[in-house]
């Protein structure tokens, strides 16, 4: 019988030169119960932290991710950027799932449509997703609260991904909803197992074409910009599970650093 692999979320980071001990937790952006079973052990070692981070700084989005950022090129409309077939299933597909006719989105950007759909089709069992719930956790406990990336890098990103991966990503949603479902449903059971190796097959899977630039690029970004928040301070940082694990995730970049780390033992979601 094949042994079950423990969690691998949670790490803990020392260095000799570091001022204490820092984490790293691979977090999962949705509000589905599955994603918050680590969450009492989590908040603990938050608490013992000067600094909370997140992949960027969600307070500083809030104020610079207007609707304007999410919304397709001027005199562009999804019903005229799919065929009139493809748009009217993909109409379909969005208001089976969420209850709301597409009309107000046509001149939004598809991922967002994505997202609108991904989080419909997922439990929406806590007011806000995983991120946000730590985020303010930290806030509450006056915690110096920092983003590993700059909301501008995160916008540049999305800027510099043909509009055509976006449109593609929707319309295999809309025309493979059974297996779309099946895959997101599957995702966050994956994701309470903890097990980094599947995770990453995922997150290179749903990257396509774009995985240097989505995930291998950022993950030195991060990796450095983590280096620099743990050597100042004892940080909780808290990054999608997806950049974990790998020979070209944070996990490995950081080692190669000289990072000490250690899988701290998680259990499970206290009630």
């Amino acid at each position: 019988m094949k042994k079950k692999k423990k969690p691998q979320l949670l790490w803990q980071i020392k260095s000799p030169t570091a001022p204490g001990a820092s984490f790293l937790f691979g977090t999962m952006h949705v509000r589905d119960l599955r994603a918050f079973d680590y969450q009492e052990l989590v908040c603990e070692k938050i608490d013992t932290c000067v600094a909370f981070a997140t992949e960027i700084n969600l307070n500083e989005a809030s104020l610079v991710l207007g609707d304007q950022s999410m919304d397709l090129p001027d005199g562009k409309s999804l019903d005229q950027l799919f065929p009139p077939k493809k748009f009217k299933k993909i109409a379909r597909f969005f208001y089976q799932t969420t209850g709301f006719p597409i009309d107000p989105f046509v001149n939004s950007h598809p991922m967002m449509l994505v997202n609108i759909l991904t989080s419909s089709i997922l439990s929406q069992d806590r007011p806000v997703s995983l991120d946000e719930f730590l985020w303010k956790y930290a806030e509450r406990q006056d915690k110096l609260l920092l983003g590993i990336e700059r909301v501008a890098e995160q916008l540049e990103i999305m800027a510099s991904i043909p509009l055509e991966f976006h449109l593609r990503s929707l319309w295999l949603m809309a025309k493979n909803v059974s297996r779309f479902r099946k895959s997101l449903l599957k995702m966050a059971t994956m994701y309470q197992s903890g097990d980094l190796s599947r995770i990453l097959k995922s997150a290179k899977k749903s990257s396509g074409g774009m995985r240097k630039l989505l995930l291998y690029d950022r993950n030195l970004l991060m990796a450095e910009r983590i280096t620099g928040l743990v050597t100042e301070q004892p940080t909780f940082c808290a990054i999608g599970a997806g950049h974990l694990g790998g020979k070209r995730g944070v996990l490995k970049l950081l080692k190669d650093e000289g990072f000490k780390l250690s899988n701290v033992r998680v259990g499970p979601r206290i009630s």
